[in-house]
């Protein structure tokens, strides 16, 4: 314990005739403690990134995951923690309303719901993983093949359901990504709320295999969702959240460091190969449990194609390692949204310029941009990431249809 944690408790045996007194002392010296442990954490990690760069760019030990006293730190120069004063600046300078419309119509045209493509979703599960029927008679998937005319091993299908939470499918796989059906993020009368209802319900999608989690913060983690899927499917999450999802009465965890690989064997003996890599975020639910979990992302490989799920993160040369050592990807789900203002969201928030950088770095064929149009936790006007992702293709000589804004609910096939 600190210097100034003892100074504080020594004040507070002076005041002990003074309850008023004596609550300030502890509440000094407690933050005297916090800020103390911040700066010898702050320091000791500057310490090992000055260590592990001696080691060169390719070696594999200078990204990994790094932890110091209990708390999960980023193993990035590019990480700069936030200030209880960064957060007031923000709070004191936002702008406010995101350019949302007061007409309800008019959001419901600028960010339409589709219903997915239950029949194809269907039919390239397994039979007992399908849980509602389909209507084959959807006008919006009209120009589609039919399923008996995909190959299931080539063919990768993505369904955005808002925030980071996708309904993916390969090689007879289904796979969900940090799933939230919430209307808000925290509880039904707490945190922001969706500015468009989810497209579907839990139940009508096909039963997954797997969940893929990059992290515990709420609009990435629904506990409802934890709760109802539960040992029903094999949650792969970083390391730290094994005991979190053991309190909820789910024991079907792997729980994996950044660059840790295990094997999956799917009902229909088809065996995937799935990998947590690093990101630069941080985790926490309730404020006394900052960074006692990591964050990830994660790659899945199957027999002829991949899927990488970002979930979130800053920029940082991790990804061109990632794109060398595991590229190209088939799919890559990226985040495009909550990244201003840049000088408080760069650290831990791409935008879509980054976004196509980690696109090339990750040497992906095709990518879908998330995280954006759903809960409104930044300053940029809510219609920005489509914009500025299509200014971002442009920039880099992208072709437009390599990396898409899509739509909510709708179901993209791609081919690997």
């Amino acid at each position: 314990m600190s210097r100034a944690f003892r100074l504080g408790l020594a004040w507070l045996r002076t005041s002990r005739g003074s309850v008023p007194i004596y609550c300030v002392g502890a509440l000094a010296g407690l933050t005297a403690y916090y800020i103390y442990n911040d700066q010898r954490i702050a320091t000791r990690r500057r310490q090992l990134i000055a260590e592990r760069k001696q080691l060169g760019d390719g070696a594999p030990y200078r990204f990994a995951s790094l932890n110091i006293g209990g708390r999960f730190v980023n193993p990035f120069d590019s990480w700069r923690d936030k200030t209880l004063w960064d957060f007031v600046r923000w709070l004191c300078t936002r702008t406010p309303g995101n350019g949302l419309p007061h007409d309800p119509l008019e959001l419901e045209e600028a960010l339409p719901l589709a219903r997915p493509h239950f029949a194809l979703l269907n039919a390239l599960s397994r039979p007992d993983n399908v849980r509602q029927p389909a209507n084959d008679s959807d006008p919006e998937y009209a120009g589609y093949a039919d399923a008996t005319a995909l190959d299931p091993q080539s063919t990768v299908t993505a369904t955005w359901l808002g925030q980071s939470t996708c309904f993916v499918q390969m090689d007879g796989l289904n796979i969900l990504t940090d799933p939230i059906f919430k209307r808000r993020t925290v509880f039904s009368w707490l945190g922001p709320e969706r500015l468009r209802p989810v497209p579907c319900t839990l139940d009508e999608l096909p039963r997954p295999d797997i969940v893929l989690v990059s992290h515990n913060h709420f609009d990435h983690l629904d506990s409802d969702v934890v709760r109802a899927l539960g040992n029903s499917v094999t949650w792969f999450v970083p390391l730290g959240l094994r005991d979190w999802f053991a309190r909820q009465g789910v024991y079907r965890v792997r729980e994996l460091d950044w660059w840790q690989e295990t094997e999956f064997t799917s009902e229909a003996d088809r065996t995937f190969r799935i990998v947590s890599l690093p990101t630069q975020h941080w985790s926490g639910r309730n404020g006394l449990d900052s960074n006692s979990s990591l964050w990830a992302s994660f790659l899945v490989q199957g027999s002829q194609s991949s899927v990488f799920h970002c979930g979130d993160t800053g920029y940082c040369p991790v990804f061109e390692q990632i794109g060398k050592k595991y590229g190209p990807v088939s799919l890559a789900i990226l985040p495009i949204g909550s990244y201003e203002p840049r000088w408080y969201m760069c650290h831990q928030h791409i935008d879509p310029d980054d976004a196509v950088r980690i696109h090339q770095d990750l040497q992906a064929k095709r990518s879908i941009g998330v995280h954006w149009g759903t809960f409104m936790m930044s300053d940029e006007h809510y219609l920005a990431p489509p914009r500025d992702l299509a200014a971002a293709c442009a920039k880099y000589g992208l072709p437009l249809d390599h990396f898409v804004a899509p739509q909510f609910g709708k179901t993209y096939v791609y081919s690997s």
